[in-house]
C-alpha cells in the first residue's frame, strides 16, 4: 500500500507538470521547486505553528500556485533552452535556500515527526487516493476548457493566436499557476504521508525524472503522463528487491521507452490506428 502511495504522488507529480508544459511545448526542468517547496511549507506550517493537514495541503499549494504565477510573469517572453534554463535557476535557487536556513528547513536531514493525515497505511491511501481523483477531475476540465485550448494553441502557432486579439501572458500565467498549485498538493501530501521532507524532494533529479515520466506517458495528453508515471515509480520502488541494480534497471527501462515511444506512449502509431482505444484514454480520435 505504501508503494501504491508513492504511485498516486509520482502520477500527480506527471499530471501538474503536463497541464502545462505538455500542452504548451515549453519544458520546464524546475518542478521540483513547488514539489518541495509546498512540502517544506506544509512541514513548517505543521511542526512550528500546529496546523491541521488538512488546512497545511491547500494553504501550501496556495503559496506555492502564487510562486508559479510570479515566475510565470519573469518567464513570459523566454522560449526553449531558455526558459529550461531559467526554471532550472529557480530551482536551484530553493534548493540552496534549504540549506543556507538550516535551523527552519532541517537542512541535510529536512523536517521529521510531521503529522500524518491518520496513523494507519490504509487510511492515508485512501486519502491519497480522493485527493487524487479530485484533482484529476479538476485538471482534466481544465484542460477541456478554452484554457486548455488556448495553451494547446500556443504550442502549435502561439504568433497566429496573438494575431487573433489572445492574450496568450494571461493564459500562460493561469497555467503556471494551476501547475503549480496541482504539484503544490502533491508535494503537501507527501510530506504528511511520509511524515518528513528531504532536500531530494525539492533537488534537480526529482524535476528531470517528472519530465521523463510526462514525456514518456506523452506529453500533451494527462492520462499517458499519469499512467505511466504510476506504473514507472512503483516499478522504481519495487526494484529495491535488487538494489545494487535498481537505478541500472530503472533507467535502461526509460532509455528502452524512450527509444520505443519518442513521441510517447499515449501517441505511439498503433494507438493512432484504434481509435476506439484512443477515445477510452484520451477521450478523443
Amino acid at each position: 500500500m505504501e508503494l501504491v502511495v508513492i504511485a498516486i504522488l509520482f502520477a500527480l507529480f506527471a499530471a501538474s507538470w503536463d497541464i502545462l508544459c505538455g500542452y504548451t511545448d515549453q519544458p520546464s526542468f524546475g518542478h521540483a521547486l513547488f514539489i518541495g517547496g509546498a512540502g517544506y511549507i506544509a512541514a513548517i506550517l505543521n511542526r512550528n505553528f500546529d496546523f491541521s493537514p488538512w488546512v497545511t495541503v491547500p494553504l501550501s499549494a496556495s503559496i506555492v500556485a502564487v510562486l508559479g504565477a510570479f515566475i510565470g510573469v519573469l518567464t513570459l517572453r523566454l522560449r526553449g533552452p531558455y526558459f529550461a534554463l531559467a526554471t532550472i535557476a529557480f530551482s536551484a535557487a530553493f534548493y540552496r535556500l534549504i540549506y543556507i536556513q538550516r535551523p527552519t528547513t532541517g537542512g541535510d536531514e529536512g523536517l521529521t515527526g510531521v503529522d500524518p493525515f491518520t496513523f494507519s497505511v490504509e487510511g492515508d491511501l485512501q486519502i491519497t487516493v480522493s485527493v487524487f481523483l479530485v484533482s484529476v477531475i479538476l485538471l482534466s476540465a481544465f484542460a477541456r476548457s478554452h484554457y486548455g485550448l488556448i495553451l494547446r494553441t500556443t504550442r502549435h502557432n502561439e504568433e497566429a493566436a496573438q494575431a487573433s486579439g489572445i492574450n496568450t501572458a494571461y493564459y500562460k500565467i493561469v497555467g503556471f499557476a494551476v501547475s503549480a498549485f496541482f504539484a503544490g498538493i502533491a508535494g503537501a501530501l507527501y510530506t504528511h504521508t511520509h511524515m518528513q521532507i528531504t532536500p531530494g524532494m525539492a533537488a534537480g533529479g526529482l524535476s528531470v525524472l517528472v519530465v521523463l515520466m510526462a514525456t514518456i506517458g506523452g506529453a500533451g495528453t494527462l492520462v499517458g503522463p499519469i499512467l505511466i508515471a504510476a506504473l514507472l515509480a512503483y516499478f522504481n520502488q519495487w526494484l529495491r528487491i535488487v538494489e545494487e541494480y535498481r537505478m541500472v534497471l530503472f533507467m535502461g527501462t526509460l532509455v528502452a521507452l524512450i527509444y520505443l515511444y519518442p513521441k510517447g506512449l499515449a501517441n505511439a502509431p498503433w494507438l493512432k490506428r484504434a481509435p476506439s482505444i484512443r477515445r477510452l484514454l484520451l477521450g478523443r480520435d
